[in-house]
């Protein structure tokens, strides 16, 4: 067969990601930017969160597969070229290898697509008699949820890793907003199908997440000997991890539709995959027309702002096109999907100030019959609106109530914050104690080790920590702890169930009658423009600066890395005390919001607080 000199080929994440990052890609007039700045622009913290774990998490899983009896792992190949890991591929494949890790698929040059899953199981054989293999991922989140309605999922405890021997879960269902999984996997099965290498019968791939699942039975009739999963989640459960079986041709996946009566249909992950695998090769096939200087042929596509553009390599290619009034870019709080922004971009709404000066009486009746898809539209176009008058005039906060804030308070106040490293486990507790007359004479009390924690170290630090302050609270019984939402209660809940520890379990029983979560008080008078976290809040109401010029939990997970496991004392030094000083900002935060609303809301209320700068600055 003859190759193409210069193929279009797209790989497993073209089809979920931004098309515009494709059309800059394929437009050679276009030059590749190195980086890019990112001022003003909002971190996705869950691309953050995957350049952390993942590595660590997929490596773990296949390790476990590869003790599986009759598993290939080519990661032992890892050094050689990519032909030889295909040579080796197509060979084991050839000889009805059961489970093949790290394997390289043939690229696919007819149908535009190229790249490999995790793991290749062998499913049902073909009529005849040549091997089917079904595609296996690892993803290092959570896959599945709880759902009521047993059956709508199978799985395999990575033991036994065969379809053949799946069973049943009774309890649970893919997560709500895992659909771009499911059409990377229907990528994978496009390539198998392509090598003629897929399973026999209707398509089928796995997926292997974070979550674990322990052997059941069902409890129903004639079924209440039949062996199932169930998940299993919460403090102290014990489970495995299990590969998920996904129906690639069911119809799963909610779209918007113009011709249904709905508004919306559900398609099949591979319907799905499919139609943004077309519209994409042709993007890039237009992109290198315009390039090679064909007429009439132009962008396919405008940027629109999304998480991954907070990592994308073209955001300074996009930057300017947005312009910094976009109403995509500004509305970082429930923002609105892809569809929506386009459907405002069709009807002349472009920019923050279109949607803050429009007449939605008039706009609503042409808006909503093109994004039926979304539960509750016109709800979320009000707000969005409502947040785009309130940027527009320069107001991070509005105050909601009216009369005075309660707020409990002592003589001595003491505000709490932890720190969890990217395996989730604390690392650090911090608190601010000082008198509630005067929060910034206060003293910063730490509690960390700043290396890799197990359980046990965890719960040895937590011990010690909460032994503080339980100490500080049998002094001063009045004393009252204050947190910002429920993120501390919740792991010190969690650590309780798990360790038993009475250390903990007393620290936790004190708590519940001395801790306020100044988030609910917020939450019930205030509503902001950017949401309600407290870097928000804090600087826009108490007018309160962090130190580091990047503040954020996930970013602090970076410097955590660097602090346990740098390449020298000075760097594990200057990453340790940056760790610190965000960790002091956090708890001085909340004890300047609480002096800020006891100030100015204690007994009066103001209808806004304008914001100290613009963030395009």
């Amino acid at each position: 067969m003859s190759l193409p000199d210069d193929p279009v080929l797209l790989d497993s994440y073209a089809a979920i990601r931004c098309p515009v990052k494709v059309q800059n890609h394929f437009d050679t007039s276009i030059s590749s930017p190195v980086g890019g700045s990112m001022a003003g622009v909002r971190i996705s913290s869950e691309l953050q969160a995957e350049r952390f774990a993942s590595r660590e998490f997929i490596d773990q899983m296949l390790d476990r597969l590869a003790r599986v009896t009759g598993a290939l792992d080519l990661r032992l190949l890892a050094g050689e070229d990519l032909a030889v890991i295909r040579d080796a591929t197509r060979d084991a494949v050839g000889s009805g290898v059961p489970l093949i890790i790290a394997p390289q698929l043939p690229i696919d040059y007819a149908g535009h697509r190229w790249g490999s899953p995790s793991v290749l199981v062998r499913g049902a054989d073909h009529a005849e008699g040549t091997p089917g293999y079904l595609p296996v991922h690892v993803k290092p989140k959570r896959m599945l949820e709880r759902h009521s309605r047993a059956h709508q999922l199978a799985g395999s405890p990575l033991a036994t890793p065969w379809h053949g021997e799946r069973l049943e879960m009774t309890d649970a269902r893919l997560r709500t907003g895992r659909e771009n999984d499911q059409l990377q996997l229907a990528h994978f099965w496009r390539l198998l199908e392509a090598a003629g290498w897929q399973s026999a019968g209707e398509p089928v791939a796995g997926i292997i997440g974070k979550d674990t699942v322990r052997r059941t039975f069902f409890t129903e009739g004639e079924r209440a000997s039949e062996p199932a999963l169930s998940l299993a989640s919460g403090p102290g459960s014990s489970g495995t991890q299990m590969v998920a079986w996904v129906e690639l041709s069911r119809k799963q996946i909610r779209t918007f539709s113009r011709t249904s009566s709905s508004g919306w249909t559900l398609r099949s992950p591979l319907e799905r995959y499919d139609h943004e695998h077309t519209f994409r090769v042709n993007l890039a096939r237009a992109a290198r027309e315009r390039a090679h200087g064909e007429t009439g042929v132009g962008p396919m596509v405008r940027p629109i702002f999304v998480r991954e553009c907070s990592s994308c390599q073209w955001w300074a290619v996009c930057a300017p096109i947005l312009g910094s009034d976009d109403l995509s870019l500004r509305i970082d709080k429930s923002p609105l999907d892809v569809r929506e922004v386009s459907v405002l971009r069709s009807l002349g709404i472009q920019s923050i100030h279109d949607l803050a000066t429009t007449d939605l009486d008039a706009l609503l009746p042409r808006y909503l019959p093109e994004v039926r898809h979304r539960d509750h539209a016109d709800d979320r176009l009000l707000l969005a609106a409502r947040r785009a008058r309130m940027i527009s005039s320069g107001v991070d906060l509005e105050r909601t109530t009216r009369g005075a804030i309660g707020l409990p308070s002592s003589q001595i106040e003491i505000d709490w914050d932890i720190e969890t490293s990217a395996a989730d486990r604390i690392y650090l507790w911090g608190f601010w104690v000082a008198g509630s007359d005067d929060w910034q004479s206060g003293r910063y009390a730490w509690f960390g080790e700043f290396r890799d924690l197990d359980a046990e170290g965890e719960i040895r630090l937590a011990i010690q920590a909460m032994s503080w302050l339980t100490s500080m609270l049998a002094e001063h019984p009045h004393t009252r702890v204050y947190h910002y939402s429920d993120y501390e209660m919740v792991h010190l809940t969690k650590l309780v169930q798990v360790s038993k520890s009475p250390e903990l379990r007393q620290a936790l029983d004190l708590l519940r009658s001395a801790h306020v979560d100044l988030f609910t008080v917020i939450r019930k008078h205030f509503f902001g423009a950017h949401g309600l976290g407290l870097k928000t809040v804090a600087h826009a109401g108490a007018g309160f600066s962090w130190r580091d010029d990047s503040p954020g939990g996930l970013n602090s997970q970076s410097w955590f890395a660097e602090a346990a496991h740098g390449p020298d004392p000075r760097t594990r030094d200057d990453a340790r005390q940056r760790v610190l000083d965000y960790n002091e900002d956090d708890v001085r935060a909340t004890a300047a919001l609480r002096a800020w609303l006891r100030a100015e809301h204690g007994d009066q209320h103001l209808d806004a607080v304008h914001r100290p700068a613009e963030i395009f600055e």
